[in-house]
Formats: structure tokens, C-alpha cells, sequence
């Protein structure tokens, strides 16, 4: 499901892993469609909505199962333009290549923004799906495996896991983050020492700020990270592979200023930055704007799930948090 982003968080060769499965069959339900676009206005009659001389504007672009949108909002959440793609096929063999998807679609959302509204746009952020795992060369930001994608399941790395988590955390999931890292370190030879975890929305701002080793606590959230501690918790960091841990920010975090190359050729500012983003879910629950304690958003997927404002932290697997 696509979520689209309306809030102001923006502001201040690869063989299928043998033992990964998933409850759906992506590669059956890729539609063999050409990518679609539209920009549009949020109010209706007019072509778009007035900017104010000085206004800056925001940029939040959302990746989900099935495609991928932008949406240009000011400080206020004002829509200034918005559109959307799906992604374009690409197949590696008899998979699909989701990393040639994901990287095409997002210049094509860059080249569907308005060109006027590119140079007063402040700062850029993307949303992905949760749990969307990949595995890169921490030196070129290559994919060393295929990615993991946020439905599928680990289960030979679910025991490993549980012996070193506590009980019903997070990461006690076979889908996990974690229990992707662990399966595929335990099937690897090589290239350990020269690997990298991001999930797909790092990868993605990555490829836009070039400073590679960064996510936010939201997606680090089922790869064990603690926010209480505000860190990697030590039955964590003692694993060999806690190496290709992504260093944590806070969502909206500035990490860089847009690469010089992608500035140019888009027209943006050169000062426009380019920010931690978090995964969709949390960028919907941001958009119903459910700020105050108690409020909670219902997401009615094949799997329906709640998420509730809350002053304290609560982790507890069996109860979706």
C-alpha cells in the first residue's frame, strides 16, 4: 500500500537466497505495464497551488509495494504538486531486479517534479517499506545479493535470533530485519568483511546524498535497534555481524547536501538537503496527523495492524509494537 507523505518530518549478480520464502509470489504479480506518471494540484481548477516569494517547499517521496509516489508540500502541508508511478519491470534472470526498479522510478519521480518548483525546494526525504533489507558493498553501495523484501520470511535464522534477543522483541519475527542479516551471513563465504546493511529507504537517499552507512530508528527498529538506549543493545553489537550496522539518526535528520551531479541535471538548489527517512507505515501514520496521546491509525492490509500515539515505549512482538 502506497502512503502518501503529508507532514512536515522533511523540515530543520545476485542468486535467490535458498532459504528465504515469501507469503506472495512478487515475481507472479508484477504487472508488464509501462510506468505511469501524473502531477497534479491538490486544490481542484487549478493548475497548481500559489507559492508564496520566499516560501521553501518540502519533498517526500514514498516507495511501496507496487510503485511510488512524490508529494510537494510546504511548511504548512499545503500540496503543491504530487504524482505517482508504478514501477517499471526488470528481470535478472527469472526474478525480478527490484533494485533497477527502485532506482529507475525515483529519477523518474525527480523529472516529474515541476521544473519551476525544483530550485525552492529545501530539503528531500523517502519512506520505504519496512523490513526491505539489502546487503551492498560498503564501498561502491553495490548490491552484494538480491534484497530482501519486507514479506518474506527467514526461518533458519528465526532460532539464532531468538537465542540472542529477549523474549518477544521485535526482532523475534522471521521476517525481521535481523533474521534477513543473520541468513544471509550464514550463507555467504565472502565479502563479510566488505559488507553494509541498508534497508531500501537508505539505499534510496543514498543514491541522492552519496554518504553511505545511515538510516533512521524507525527502519532500524526490526534489525534490534533500542531507542531507549538510543542505541545498538549490547546482545546486538557482540555478534560478528553487527560490522555492517548502519549508523542511527532521527527521522528528518539532514545527512548532506543533494549530490552535485543529480543538482544540475535536475535543477535543484544547492543547498537543498537530503534527510533520514523513515519506513511507510510511520510516513501514514505522520500524514493522519495523529499527534496527541491515544490517537491511533487502523491499516487495513492483508495483515491489519494498529499504531497508537503513546508517551511510553512499548515493545512486545505478540502485540505489533
Amino acid at each position: 500500500m502506497l502512503s502518501s507523505i503529508n507532514h512536515p518530518l522533511l523540515c530543520p549478480s545476485l542468486p535467490k537466497h535458498g532459504y528465504c520464502s515469501s507469503r506472495t509470489r512478487i515475481c507472479n504479480i508484477v504487472r508488464k505495464k509501462r510506468a505511469r506518471t501524473m502531477a497534479f494540484a491538490s486544490n481542484e481548477g487549478n493548475s497548481e497551488v500559489g507559492v508564496q516569494v520566499g516560501e521553501q517547499l518540502y519533498l517526500g517521496l514514498d516507495f511501496g509495494t507496487s510503485g511510488a509516489r512524490f508529494a510537494l508540500i510546504d511548511r504548512g502541508g499545503t500540496i503543491h504538486a504530487q504524482g505517482k508511478r508504478e514501477y517499471p519491470l526488470y528481470k535478472r534472470k527469472e526474478t525480478v531486479d527490484w533494485v533497477h526498479s527502485w532506482k529507475q522510478t525515483l529519477f523518474l519521480l525527480l523529472e516529474d517534479i515541476p521544473f519551476h518548483l525544483r530550485q525552492i525546494i529545501a530539503s528531500i526525504s523517502i519512506d520505504g517499506t519496512s523490513a526491505t533489507t539489502m546487503i551492498l558493498d560498503s564501498t561502491t553501495g553495490e548490491p552484494l545479493w538480491r534484497p530482501f523484501l519486507y514479506n518474506e520470511s527467514c526461518p533458519d535464522a528465526l532460532p539464532i535470533v531468538k537465542s540472542i534477543a529477549p523474549e518477544n522483541h521485535t526482532v523475534c519475527s522471521g521476517s525481521s530485519t535481523l533474521c534477513k542479516l543473520v541468513s544471509w551471513w550464514n550463507t555467504v563465504d565472502s565479502n563479510k568483511e566488505s559488507a553494509a546493511l541498508l534497508h531500501q529507504a537508505d539505499w534510496l537517499l543514498w543514491l541522492l546524498h552519496g554518504n553511505l552507512g545511515v538510516t533512521d530508528y524507525n527502519n532500524a527498529l526490526k534489525v534490534g535497534y533500542d531507542p531507549e538506549l538510543d542505541s545498538y543493545p549490547p546482545w546486538l553489537l557482540s555478534q560478528s555481524y553487527s560490522q555492517l550496522l548502519p549508523s542511527v539518526k532521527a527521522p528528518g535528520t539532514p545527512i548532506g547536501v543533494l549530490k552535485e551531479d543529480i543538482r544540475t541535471q535536475y535543477g535543484f538548489a544547492k543547498d537543498c538537503v537530503v534527510c533520514t527517512g523513515t519506513t511507510d507505515s510511520i510516513a501514514a501514520f505522520l500524514a493522519a496527523r495523529a499527534t496527541k496521546p491515544g490517537k491511533a491509525v487502523r491499516y487495513l492490509l492483508d495483515l491489519p495492524f494498529s499504531f497508537i500515539q503513546s508517551l511510553l515505549w512499548v515493545q512486545h512482538l505478540l502485540l505489533n509494537f
